[in-house]
């Protein structure tokens, strides 16, 4: 009492609320400064890691994947046992006996630090360092370690031993661009972590301490000795018994390099396509983060042949215009040392293990010219020490002086394309060399190197008194040259315009821009059929006679003076209209687009899908106005499809890493505006259609519009008749199949197919478009400079043997359907050189279709019995 009264209370009371505060602002200071804005640990509970999205054909099968990470979840409960302990006995011994802090681990560390005055020993456990890798920066500050501390802690307090394993286990970093423990069994073994062995689960236990150093690509030895750590830390922890680790310690683990797919290379510019829309509507971190699986139309196996025809294309192409001629030239007396250096770029001979490398055949590689023989026409090239090759005069025939302006020449002296010294790039051929080389003796080689004062070696044993493997016979090697040309192909099905084939230039790692979507250029007369096409819904027949004569044009308004000419420079007068489409005639198009109408055919284009800028002159006659491929492709899609509009699809269906549907059923490109008037005839009053009332049935068939007087919406995607679209199939078939026909090439295929070839001036641009019943490809080659592709690099030399190569792939599990025949149609037998009914007295005919009460009435004999015995298609247009 005397304590209380002698003040003393008071001043342990003012000493206890000193103290209290003094806690109270301490701990307001940690919370402030280390803990205030620590992550939400809900993120761990929800735990939604970066994932790697996929991208899949329409058969399930992978062409692509995105990721900033590349990680697959391996599912809590998936792997053996021995892979969670591994890492356990790894990384953290006592993981399953603290509760995330391992406090004798932070001791001894914390006495390595001070001793070292600095931070160099950390005593993460395993739940430490899942918060460092999923939460928090990974510097090494106290400020982040008491995080870290606290954060184990709240983690250990919400999930179970097992669970946070497995959430380490998938999070880490493997090193090789391989995040989780699923993708580091892919891409160190090619197998799943489920399937991963002991020792393979030991060895990648030992690289999240520093992945990069101890990667068994990188640093083999050094991945080697963390591997027998971990298995002994095993053994140690009691994980495995002695007669395992002496096993698993003696199984070194095999290492898959993994290869780039064919199918991924392939596709690579498809897959872009979809990346570039898919970072549009759902954004880059949901397509590189979140794990989605892509959908999509195009079938694997169509896109590895169209690949394949493209490249192969190209390069018959740049062999057509000559030899580019050798990367570089080096003196005779620098050969050897040239041989040596090869052996390096090629990666061919004698490898580190011994093992004797060749080159393969298709494979290309480095190689200089080490002699010519004019006598037996070859030459012999080296690629490395003890591995030569033979380029034979006739495989090499088309290596003349590139020249793109003049007709190419065989070569006809392999001296003339090379001289030794020459490097360049030579792909190997199937087959023996053709002329086989003159065999030494032993004797007679010692003798021959004795004689030319070589130094003579004995073989290189590889183990023991073994000698080395005996280098392989000469290959039969052909020159390599990568094209500077580009060519584009887009496939896809008539019915559903679902893209079946996609390719966008010669090598997506050479150029990223894709020319099947991006570009824009010059279809010539590839455009064409729209004109024809137009003329059909205006009256014309396939067989009413058009003229090809001279023809001059100003503009009124720049004076500019056009003469448009045919390919060859000639002028062939009356003819009927297929023969000016089948024969490609430039002049008699010209006039019946002038006669059609420039915004009428304009209009017919739109309506069947082009949605690119057109000129209002009638140099669009000939195809001047630049479109794109995908486009051309779906307004040629209509002939074929009945006349109904096809819309191109490229993805099917997008869904989120729980299968939840994100998008569904994704066009290709923008999509044209509606159809707001059915195509109606011209206003010209003799050409003008009659009236909904009074209307025949032809004319009922021909007009899609009919029973649409008053311009109302058309229900339906069908925008020219059933008839229309028949007759312009046929047409198209036309060019294929008459003898005269640009598109002569696809007759190989022996299938009813349509299509028309498309060059423009200086044969800068060279199309194929074409379609069988089911199935519609475009193919486009050329420059992307618009400079010359080359003398006669037509249409049809240029692009259409990439689409025969190609359709001849994706038609052949496809049945032989033929273009169906809608109603009110005839058949006709028609003179070829008349267009009148054929008779008796024709020498050549052909049967062709016609709207009911279009068809001619009219044959040869009857003209002759009226008198005009003499009269021909060419005396009417003189």
């Amino acid at each position: 009492m005397a304590f209380i009264r002698s003040g003393g209370f008071r001043v342990l009371l003012t000493l206890v609320l000193v103290l209290a505060f003094t806690a109270g602002a301490g701990v307001t200071f940690v919370y402030v400064t280390y803990l205030q804005d620590l992550p939400d640990l809900r993120s761990i509970e929800d735990y939604q890691p970066a994932l790697t999205s996929r991208v899949l054909d329409r058969k399930g099968r992978e062409i692509g994947r995105y990721a900033n990470e590349r990680r697959d979840l391996a599912p809590l409960g998936s792997l053996p046992d021995h892979v969670g302990l591994a890492f356990v006995a790894a990384e953290d011994s006592a993981f399953f006996e603290h509760a995330g802090i391992d406090y004798v681990s932070i001791a001894r560390a914390a006495w390595v630090d001070i001793r070292a005055g600095g931070i160099k020993q950390g005593a993460s456990t395993i739940t430490m360092q899942l918060v460092k890798q999923m939460l928090l920066s990974p510097e090494k500050r106290f400020s982040r370690k008491l995080r870290e501390m606290f954060l184990a802690r709240e983690i250990e307090s919400h999930f179970t031993k097992n669970e946070i394993l497995y959430l380490y286990l998938n999070q880490i970093y493997f090193g090789s661009g391989a995040w989780g423990i699923e993708e580091a069994g892919q891409t160190y073994f090619g197998k799943s972590a489920k399937e991963l062995s002991i020792s393979e689960s030991a060895l990648l236990a030992g690289l999240p301490q520093r992945p990069s150093a101890y990667s068994p690509f990188v640093n083999p030895d050094l991945s080697e000795s963390r591997r027998l750590y971990v298995l002994g830390r095993m053994l140690a922890d009691k994980i495995i018994d002695q007669a395992t680790y002496e096993a698993e310690r003696d199984t070194p683990p095999a290492l898959v390099v993994r290869t780039t797919d064919e199918g991924f290379v392939a596709a690579k510019h498809f897959t872009e396509e979809v990346r570039r829309y898919l970072f549009e509507r759902l954004g880059g971190d949901m397509v590189l983060e979140g794990g989605i699986t892509i959908e999509t139309t195009l079938d694997l196996d169509l896109q590895i042949a169209a690949s394949a025809a493209v490249r192969r294309g190209l390069e018959d192409h740049d062999k057509r215009r000559g030899y580019h001629g050798p990367i570089r030239q080096v003196a005779a007396a620098d050969v050897e040392a040239e041989i040596t250096a090869l052996a390096k770029t090629n990666k061919l001979g004698l490898d580190e293990a011994g093992v004797w490398q060749e080159l393969e055949v298709s494979k290309f590689a480095e190689g200089v010219v080490v002699s010519v023989d004019p006598d037996l026409t070859t030459a012999l090239i080296a690629l490395a020490p003890g591995i030569e090759g033979q380029v034979a005069l006739e495989d090499v025939t088309w290596a003349r002086e590139a020249d793109v302006k003049r007709r190419p020449l065989p070569v006809k002296k392999i001296e003339r394309i090379f001289k030794v010294g020459d490097v360049a790039q030579f792909i190997r051929l199937k087959g023996e060399p053709l002329v086989a080389p003159v065999e030494l003796e032993a004797e007679d080689s010692v003798a021959a190197a004795t004689e030319a004062g070589s130094e003579i070696k004995e073989p290189v044993g590889l183990e023991g008194d073994e000698p080395a493997p005996a280098p392989p016979a000469l290959a039969r090697l052909m020159i390599y040259q990568e094209p500077t040309v580009e060519g584009a192909l887009l496939s896809m099905e008539v019915e559903t315009g679902d893209v079946r084939a996609m390719v966008g230039g010669y090598d997506y790692n050479r150029s990223q821009f894709n020319r099947a979507t991006q570009a824009m250029r010059q279809p010539g007369s590839a455009f064409k059929p729209f004109i024809y096409g137009a003329a059909l819904s205006r009256k014309y027949t396939p067989v009413s006679t058009l003229y090809d004569r001279p023809a001059v044009y100003e503009d009124p308004v720049s004076g500019f003076i056009w003469r448009p000419q045919n390919y060859g420079r000639h002028f062939y007068g009356p003819m009927p209209m297929r023969a000016a489409l089948v024969r490609s005639i430039n002049n008699a198009t010209v006039h019946l687009f002038r006669d059609v109408g420039v915004d009428y055919v304009i209009d017919y284009a739109r309506r069947l899908g082009i949605q690119s800028p057109l000129s209002r002159d009638l140099s669009l006659a000939l195809g001047s106005s630049d479109v794109g491929l995908v486009e051309l492709t779906a307004a040629y899609a209509v002939y074929p499809n009945k006349g109904r509009r096809v819309t191109p699809r490229f993805i099917t269906r997008v869904t989120d890493r729980h299968g939840e549907v994100l998008l569904e059923d994704l066009p290709l490109g923008p999509q044209p505006p509606p159809v707001l008037r059915p195509l109606e005839f011209a206003k010209d009053p003799s050409k003008q259609a009659p009236s909904s009332k009074e209307s025949s049935a032809v004319e009922s068939a021909l007009a899609i519009g009919d029973g649409y007087p008053d311009a109302e919406i058309i229900p339906t995607n069908q925008i020219i008749s059933e008839a229309a679209a028949y007759l312009m199939c046929d047409l198209l078939q036309a060019v294929v199949t008459d003898p005269r026909g640009t598109g002569w090439r696809l007759r190989k295929l022996g299938r009813p197919l349509g299509g028309k070839t498309g060059t423009t001036n200086d044969q800068k641009d060279a199309w194929f478009m074409g379609f069988s019943r089911d199935l519609v490809t475009g193919v486009w080659v050329g420059r992307d400079d618009s400079t010359i592709l080359g003398w006669g690099e037509t249409g049809s030399r240029a692009a259409a043997p990439i689409w025969v190569e190609y359709m001849e792939v994706a038609l052949k599990d496809r049945p032989v359907l033929d273009f169906e025949e809608p109603d009110h149609i005839v058949t006709v037998r028609i003179d070829r050189s008349n267009g009148l009914i054929a008779d008796n007295a024709s020498a050549d005919a052909y049967f062709q279709p016609f709207l009911e009460g279009t068809e001619p009435t009219e044959s040869t004999m009857t003209r002759k019995s009226a008198g005009d015995t003499k009269k021909t298609l060419r005396e009417d247009f003189f």
